[in-house]
This record gives C-alpha cells, structure tokens and sequence, in this order.
C-alpha cells in the first residue's frame, strides 16, 4: 500500500535499543535536531492522564509517559474552571531507561504548577496534585505538555464523568503494523504477527511509555515498540526533508522541469520513496540523492513514466467536465503516481470506461476501478 502522511518531530534515541541499521537511522535523525536551548530543545512525544488517588479525597495523581525522543519534558498543571490548585509534588518520580532525575515542579500565579525536566529515552513521571477536600470530580484538569500534542483536559480517570480511553483492537494493530511494514521480520507468519500485537497491547495496558505515546492519534494511532517509533519518525524525517526540497523547493524547476512525474511513498515496503522522471530516471535521480537523506530509501519507478506530474494535474483538475456523461458516475478521482494515471472510482465500471475512452481516447492514462460514493461523517 502506498501513500503520503504527516509528518512527526524526530528521535533521537535508540542507538542501545536497535540493530545497527536502526541505530544509524536514529544518528541521522539527531543530526538534524536543533540543538539549541528552549522551545527546540523540548521534546513532542508525551502523553498525559489524570486519576484519583487513594492517597486520600483531595489528591489527584498524574502521570506523563514519553517516548524515545531525548531533551527537555515540560508540564503544565492547572484547572481552567472550579477552585485552583491547593498543593503539589515538588518533584514528579521518573522512572523507565531514559530517566534523567525527576521533573521539579513550581507553583505559579492562580493556582497553577509548572514542571520541568529532561529525558534522554523512554521515560515514565508521576506526581500528585491537590484540591479542596471534596471537588476532585467537579472541574476538569488541564494538563499540557506540548501545544496540543499528548495534553488532555478531562475529569480525572475514577470521576463520573471522566473520559476512558479506549483500548486498541488486536486486528486493527496488525492492520496499521502490515500498512507500515512493521512484521516483515516475521515473513508471514500470522500466528507470529498476532502475538506480537497482542504483546505490543499488553504493554500499553501496563503503562510501558513507548506503547502509550504511539498509541495516540497525533502520533501513530497503535503501541509500537521503540525501535518502531526511531524508524517510523526517520521516515517522517526524511519524506519531510525530500518534499521541502522537491516540492516547496526549486530542485525540479532547475533539474528536472519538464521530465518530474511525481513520487509515492511506500510504507508497506519499508518506507520506500519512488520518484519517477519520464527521461533518464536512473541519472536524474542519481542527482537528486546527492541532496538527500536516506538516499538509499529512494528509488525510481518500476517502468519509466510516459506522463509528467504537471500532464497527470493539468487532466484530473479538469476532470470529469460538469456538463460531460460521467459527472454522475464517478465517485472518486486522484493521480496514482506509481501507475503514472489518474484512477477513477465508480460503481459502474465498464460503462466508464467505455466512456472514457470516447471522450479522451483510448490510450489516455486512466485506470478504472470499483468504489462506492463516500459516506458523510
């Protein structure tokens, strides 16, 4: 399966954790990190929750997970409604292998609390807050460790009211790992590939950090492992780098202008970017990689490409015309790039492409598929 996906911040951590390859990954990685103090210093693979405490009516406790990402863990506490803050642990506990001491917490102005702390790998913090005796259900609390990334604002786990995460389903966890290339270690071993998910949840429910911060939608939706976030984040590290140099960019306008025909990333395969130039693609990617990271995650198309990327647009925005046959049969339309066509989606197959090849010819570079209308949310 192929596709694009935004991007994430990268790693920086993994070279005792992975193979050596993996290791190199999370080398390359860290040398693109800024490495100034301050908002680039900190790190955009936390998570957060709140729950109450036993230790008794007032207290509410709290815990962080974070992934392999090194640098500097920031959280803010507070209750954005309801009586404030009444009292707090100075310090949070760290514990996993990226433990770098504790987070020091601080009070500030309107009952808040602010916590810093470095992290060097996975790392888990704990601490406690207090209110007044009784209200521990009536406001919700906000914690924030970065932006929106891993925050949550929510009644705390135990109240009424509170929201309880979801758990991941074993079947969905293989599909998203097959969709990444994540088993191809196992080589199709289904009883293999099972265990392993269903391990990857066990984790998540144990609080192991790496599974809790992937398992996040703005992170990768699924428990991976830590060598699985070094090289899913390199991925991200150097599709981003190849599409600000291709596509916001001017290499293709000095390189390549009239012969670029796009380029899709292969997750499935490992992260396989393929880029394809109608004339000389072998040579002309030679000369792209000379710029890139990762150079040996870039390949050129199975078959040279007849049609340039600008010929594929300048046919799909146009397509299909308002007042053409087609307007009401197709349901979806996009450039599979790969395949050097537009495909088309529709439940009436061989009428469109009967159609199609009326219209703009038989050898016009479409391809046809099944696809019913899409479903409003």
């Amino acid at each position: 399966m192929a596709g694009r996906k935004k991007g994430l911040a990268i790693s920086t951590w993994a070279a005792g954790l992975v193979l050596c390859m993996a290791a190199v990954l999370a080398a390359d990685a860290q040398a693109l990190a800024p490495d100034s103090a301050g908002e680039s210093d900190r790190v955009r693979d936390c998570t957060t929750e709140a729950k109450l405490s036993d230790e008794g009516p007032a207290v509410i406790r709290y815990v962080v997970w974070c992934g392999v990402q090194s640098g500097r863990v920031t959280l803010r506490i507070r209750r954005p409604r309801g009586s404030a803050l009444t009292g707090f642990d100075h310090t949070a506990e760290a514990t996993g292998p990226g433990a770098s001491g504790p987070m020091h917490c601080r009070s500030q102005r309107g009952g808040r609390v602010f916590c810093n702390g470095r992290k060097s790998g996975p790392v888990t913090f704990r601490g406690t807050v207090s209110v007044a005796r009784g209200t521990r259900c009536e406001a919700k609390l906000s914690l924030n460790v970065w932006r929106w990334t891993g925050d949550s604002l929510d009644f705390p786990n135990g109240c009424p009211r509170s929201y309880e995460e979801r758990e991941r389903h074993i079947g969905q966890i293989i599909r998203d790992r097959a969709y990444y290339g994540l088993d191809r270690d196992l080589a199709g071993d289904q009883a293999a590939i099972a265990r392993r998910a269903k391990n990857l949840l066990s984790a998540w429910r144990r609080g192991d950090p790496v599974a809790r911060w992937t398992s996040e939608e703005e992170a990768f939706g699924m428990p991976l492992r830590a060598a699985e976030q070094v090289e899913l984040e390199y991925r991200d590290t150097y599709r981003e780098h190849f599409q600000d140099l291709v596509e916001e960019g001017d290499w293709v306008a000095k390189n390549a202008p009239t012969t670029y025909a796009g380029y899709e990333l292969d997750e499935a395969a490992g992260g396989i970017i393929y880029v394809g130039f109608t004339e000389e693609p072998e040579a002309t990617l030679e000369k792209l990689k000379k710029r890139l990271i990762a150079s040996d995650r870039f390949k050129p198309f199975p078959s040279t490409p007849k049609y340039t990327e600008a010929e594929l647009m300048k046919i799909w925005d146009s397509f299909p015309q308002p007042e053409s046959p087609l307007w009401n049969l197709v349901n979806m339309s996009g450039i599979d790039y790969l395949a050097n066509k537009i495909e088309v989606g529709t439940q009436h197959v061989a009428r469109v492409r009967r159609l199609i090849a009326a219209i703009y010819g038989p050898e016009a570079p479409f391809e046809v598929v099944f696809a019913r209308p899409a479903v409003p949310l």
